[in-house]
């Protein structure tokens, strides 16, 4: 009889620790989006139009909390606590197709979103115009810089990788006529350097593409890479969890993947 009271008090103490244990491993779930098209030779991370749509629908749907990148960071840095329904909705290197296939869908959707935009290539064939970055910024989609040129920051000498930092942010405030305060990483690559010239020249956060070293860092926060490949909306699911990041290996700040 004893035993079988300790056995139950035992399992009650587990259930009732299991929030805290929960919220302990937690990591709000910031999506990473490059093209929102149909399949490209020459691009890998796709998502297509009809699965994009559905994808924001099951975040409707299942009542997510949609946050502004910008409002992660600032509860970061704040210590806050944050909501275990949080998601973060961010597109890297700033296609033409996030405007013309993801934009309308937020905005019907109502969700917030950034797009980090690689300032080199503003009004190229197939990307992003100064005047759609001058709408999208109107709007509730924050622009961020993704450096210049897409370089590897890690392989670049300090005063290059200076170079690609600061002028892409600069050419991105002249378009928009406010501050810049949001950046990626190409390639998720960074060094712990690198992270401080990204916050020396007024970025208030930075994300990345791997499992950054640091937990909740916010010039290092980690992303889940969404595609087309094992798109189903299950695998959605489990990414937007906030728990996906378990058991996965978190690489060194001095590399990058994806």
């Amino acid at each position: 009889m004893k035993k079988n009271i300790l056995t139950i008090a035992l399992v009650l103490v587990f259930f009732a620790a299991l929030p805290s244990i929960a919220r302990s491993l937690y990591e709000p779930p910031v999506l990473m989006y490059h093209r929102v098209g149909s399949p490209d030779n020459n691009h890998g991370l796709f998502v297509t139009p009809e699965n994009f749509h559905r994808q924001m629908e099951f975040l409707k749907a299942h009542r997510m909390e949609v946050i502004p990148l910008a409002e992660l960071i600032r509860k970061m840095k704040a210590q806050e606590p944050i909501p275990m329904n949080s998601v973060v909705i961010t597109f890297d290197d700033g296609y033409l197709d996030n405007f013309k296939n993801a934009f309308p869908v937020l905005k019907k959707m109502g969700f917030p979103a950034t797009i980090f935009m690689i300032s080199g290539n503003i009004g190229k064939e197939d990307w992003l115009s100064e005047e759609d970055l001058r709408i999208l910024g109107g709007s509730d989609i924050a622009i961020g810089s993704h450096t210049v040129t897409h370089q590897f920051l890690p392989e670049l000498l300090p005063a290059q990788a200076q170079k690609e930092i600061v002028d892409s942010k600069r050419q991105l405030e002249e378009i928009l006529g406010h501050p810049v305060t949001l950046f990626s990483y190409p390639a998720g690559g960074m060094t712990f350097p690198i992270n401080r010239a990204v916050e020396n020249a007024g970025f208030e956060g930075a994300v990345t593409t791997n499992y950054a070293s640091r937990p909740l860092d916010p010039y290092a926060i980690h992303r889940v890479k969404i595609s087309d490949a094992r798109g189903n909306l299950f695998n959605f699911w489990l990414k937007t969890t906030g728990f996906y990041h378990l058991g996965k290996k978190r690489v060194k700040a001095k590399y990058g993947n994806d």
